[in-house]
């Protein structure tokens, strides 16, 4: 059965209770004297004060399972959509940084270009990996040097 049926279902039965925004805390045929002073319910039948009493004992657990478990679900949801919110976050940083890095390629596609030319034609001429890693490396460092 549907979670939400159920739920409608415990509130209907007790919203047919007549006492059902009362907590009850216990019955007694008669009123004793430290309930004096106390609210009090009468019944016209002890058997109809008990009847009534676990009626609206069981509906309140009911009651109160129901309402776990739907702040359970909201707690969840929350976790969910605050999670959901990280990762749009972080995939919008990430979007720009990735913009920044595209934008700085194409400021500087001559250089970009050369650069790949010159791998290309290293790489042709059959230089091995190690001996491109250095080039690159001598290169980086006479940037450096210029930029200085």
């Amino acid at each position: 059965r549907n979670k939400d049926t159920k739920t409608q279902e415990i509130i209907s039965r007790l919203e047919g209770l007549d006492h059902i925004d009362k907590v009850l805390e216990e019955f007694h045929p008669y009123i004793l004297k430290q309930h004096e002073g106390r609210k009090i319910l009468n019944f016209d039948t002890f058997a109809g004060a008990v009847d009534e009493f676990f009626a609206h004992l069981g509906g309140q657990k009911q009651a109160l399972r129901a309402e776990a478990a739907e702040l359970l679900a909201q707690q969840r949801l929350d976790k969910i959509r605050n999670d959901q919110q990280q990762r749009v976050i972080s995939l919008e940083r990430e979007q720009d940084k990735l913009r920044k890095h595209a934008q700085l390629i194409e400021s500087h596609a001559d250089d970009v270009e050369k650069a790949i030319n010159v791998i290309n034609s290293a790489l042709n001429t059959g230089k091995d990996w190690e001996a491109l890693n250095q080039l690159v490396e001598v290169e980086q460092k006479k940037t450096i040097t210029q930029l200085l």
